[in-house]
């Protein structure tokens, strides 16, 4: 069995448009992205079992070209994977992030999980919880919507582990602004050749979740999280419960057509949102060299 082994990651931001980016890269001739966008595959300790392996090697339908990617969030806040990468890789991959204001990015996080009705709270609520607890690892529910920002943190992890010149960090709203130029720089980082016209991709929007409580119970059902379902861990194969639950994702009886709206954020949470993350702006522009400037509530 000839096992995949990538060269890129993006491992983040959340709800920062790795989705779109994700598509974006695979366009390139030269780049082959993973079919599906999300496998979180290294952060898990069964990445060494043979069917795990043959599942993940499978999701690269060109294993030949010259770069393979993926596209897992949660590779951006476990310190697992930063330790798997640097054990099992004999190459240094290389690493894009794409990083939208924070501010804006955990008020979407925010919404996000509140239309899959997996928050009650209200934003404030919500938001000071999280402030006041500290990080931990997590499974189905990804509420961290402060720590999530927290990008000068995390990013640091990155560079002590692998270097700045294996990471690059773009932006959602440099990718809006100029699509063209923000792809050729990450495939210029990528040592490939850059794009004349890069293809107009639209990725699935946020949408509403119809029937929120029967998703989560039969997602949770399939991945044994009540007592009497924990043996369906031992009885139904990892490879056979990520295609439940890509389908289950991708049902229409769960898939709603509607996109996510929800009201803009008010002038008082934003300044309190930009106070919490003043310091850390400040620290990733301090280790990255950049500036910034497209975030401008952070600009003095």
């Amino acid at each position: 069995m000839t096992r995949v082994i990538p060269n890129l990651f993006i491992p983040g931001a959340a709800k920062s448009g790795t989705t779109s980016l994700h598509d974006l890269l695979n366009c390139h001739p030269d780049v082959c992205m993973s079919v599906v966008k999300e496998p979180v595959f290294w952060n898990s300790p069964s990445f060494n079992n043979p069917k795990r392996i043959a599942w993940y090697s499978s999701l690269f339908t060109d294993p030949e070209s010259k770069i393979l990617g993926e596209s897992t969030t949660s590779y951006m806040y476990y310190p697992e994977f930063i330790s798997t990468i640097k054990k099992q890789f004999s190459t240094t991959p290389k690493f894009i992030f794409i990083l939208r204001n924070p501010i804006d990015r955990c008020y979407s996080h925010y919404w996000w999980m509140h239309g899959r009705s997996q928050e009650k709270r209200s934003f404030k609520e919500s938001v000071s919880a999280d402030v006041n607890r500290s990080f931990e690892a997590y499974g189905n529910l990804p509420n961290y919507y402060y720590h999530f920002g927290l990008y000068g943190k995390w990013i640091k992890r990155f560079y002590d582990a692998f270097g700045k010149d294996h990471v690059k960090l773009i932006t959602l709203e440099k990718l809006i602004e100029d699509r063209t130029q923000t792809l050729n720089a990450c495939f210029s980082f990528l040592e490939v050749s850059e794009l004349d016209v890069i293809p107009e991709i639209v990725s699935n929007k946020t949408s509403k979740l119809k029937y929120p409580k029967l998703f989560h119970f039969i997602n949770k059902t399939a991945l044994g999280k009540y007592r009497y379902t924990k043996i369906a861990k031992y009885l139904i194969s990892r490879q056979r419960i990520e295609a439940l639950k890509q389908r289950l994702r991708n049902m229409p009886y769960f898939k709603s057509e509607e996109a996510l709206e929800y009201p803009k954020i008010s002038e008082s949470n934003r300044k309190w949102i930009r106070s919490l993350y003043k310091e850390d702006v400040a620290y990733l522009k301090q280790i990255s060299g950049q500036d910034f400037k497209e975030w401008s509530d952070f600009n003095n």
